[in-house]
């Protein structure tokens, strides 16, 4: 998961905790009583549900967020982060998942990785197909193979010749991390050899070790890789993106590997089985906005990420896509 500046960020959001329901309800019922219901939502504080601990890429997207979510919502109330952090994520996503379907709770979702953690855990505590689905925090991030800026390997070309004689070695997060997918299978799609050094705890962490030379290259998303690159500390080599976001740099389309781009990290929004689909509007609504107000805009472009709306149909065409790719691949990611 990706590291902003979090001291910097924290000093502008406080922290705001109270406590969450975990009571199960009955799938919502459309009615006149629950039209009647939605026409007055928002009638109280909606609870924001983040599966990690505080100063987090996926925190901060939330607290840059929410605050201005807030405007966009029908009535004033607020919207209250919550972090639930244990289980690699997995005791905040089943507390959503197990909510009142009221859309007083919503929370944000890693896919992929909580399809990988799923798998991993064997946990049956919820389905990421039932999910009611609101939006994304913007664009998928997609992924570049880098090295460090005094690495004497200067192309992909010469990566690619580099693992023709010995496997490259990358540093990387553990199994249950997206980097780790991302680099195992972009490793194989690209016909790398390749031996992954793990124990990382982060993203800052696992770069810094291919900038020190402790690995041959590292595998990072657009943000990272854009941000060390900038302090003269990278060399990106080849980008996971469609189309490279640097010019002249191989990627997915001119290496003749679309199955690239599928790897990424999606953080979409969701909520508890059955809300009913006009408070999912209303959320859905109000999220899209503050994607594109100037307060998001402006940190966005600051931290080298992309803050495109999605409407929840293309939430769900998000959810297919990344599950139908992640079972295609979930042996090799197994495999040790």
């Amino acid at each position: 998961m990706q590291r902003l500046d979090v001291e910097r960020e924290m000093t502008k959001w406080t922290r705001r905790e109270v406590m969450v329901s975990a009571a199960v309800a009955a799938p919502a019922v459309f009615t006149s009583r629950g039209a009647h219901s939605a026409a007055a939502f928002p009638a109280k504080n909606i609870q924001f549900v983040i599966p990690y601990a505080p100063g987090g890429g996926f925190d901060i997207y939330v607290r840059v967020v929410t605050p201005v979510m807030e405007k966009y919502l029908p009535n004033k109330v607020s919207i209250v982060p919550l972090n639930v952090a244990s289980g690699a994520g997995s005791r905040g996503v089943t507390q959503l998942y197990r909510s009142r379907p009221d859309g007083y709770t919503i929370g944000i979702l890693n896919i992929p990785g909580m399809f990988i953690l799923q798998q991993q855990q064997g946990s049956t505590a919820y389905d990421l197909n039932r999910f009611t689905w609101i939006g994304a925090m913007g664009e998928a991030e997609r992924y570049f193979i880098n090295v460090g800026a005094m690495s004497p390997i200067k192309t992909f070309a010469e990566l690619k010749a580099l693992s023709a004689k010995r496997p490259i070695k990358f540093s990387v997060t553990g199994p249950e991390g997206t980097a780790y997918m991302a680099t195992k299978i972009g490793a194989q799609l690209l016909g790398l050899k390749a031996q992954l050094i793990t124990g990382y705890k982060g993203s800052a962490d696992y770069v810094i070790a291919a900038v020190r030379g402790d690995s041959d290259a590292v595998v990072a998303a657009v943000p990272t890789t854009l941000r060390f690159r900038r302090g003269g500390q990278l060399r990106p080599l080849i980008s996971f993106e469609p189309h490279s976001s640097i010019p002249g740099l191989p990627d997915a389309a001119s290496v003749g590997q679309p199955e690239l781009e599928n790897i990424a990290v999606e953080r979409l929004v969701a909520a508890p089985p059955g809300v009913p689909a006009d408070i999912v509007n209303i959320l859905s609504t109000a999220l899209g906005k503050a994607l594109v107000d100037p307060v998001v805009v402006k940190w966005a472009k600051e931290n080298d990420v992309v803050m495109k709306p999605k409407t929840p149909q293309e939430t769900v065409a998000i959810v297919t896509t990344q599950k139908a790719f992640f079972e295609k691949w979930k042996t090799a990611l197994s495999a040790s």
